[in-house]
């Protein structure tokens, strides 16, 4: 994927979850850094992204509080494999709303 309107939203994200599979992140690190990159991403060519970090966010969240603490990694491991697969690979018609994460 190129990094559309937002490269350093994007490579942010990017980069917490690889840390976070890589055990360098906590949940609530790449819950944060999630947040923060959807708190940026305001361009309508960009919906699907940031719903998708909205989705994967709220995950997380669910997770933390819902997940047994010795499930929880693999939980949020899913998620987070995820988001890393979604960005590498945008819905193709994203600027006309028709991808949906």
């Amino acid at each position: 994927m190129t990094n559309g309107l937002y490269p350093e939203a994007v490579q942010g994200v990017k980069q917490v979850c690889i840390d976070f599979l890589a055990g360098k992140a906590s949940i609530e690190q790449a819950q944060a850094a999630l947040h923060a990159a959807e708190q940026i991403i305001v361009g309508l060519d960009e919906k699907w992204l940031r719903a998708l970090l909205f989705q994967a966010e709220n995950r997380l969240e669910e997770i933390r509080f819902t997940v047994s603490d010795d499930q929880q990694a693999e939980a949020a491991a899913e998620v987070v494999r995820h988001v890393l697969h979604a960005i590498r690979r945008p819905p193709p018609s994203q600027s006309h709303g028709a991808g949906h994460p």
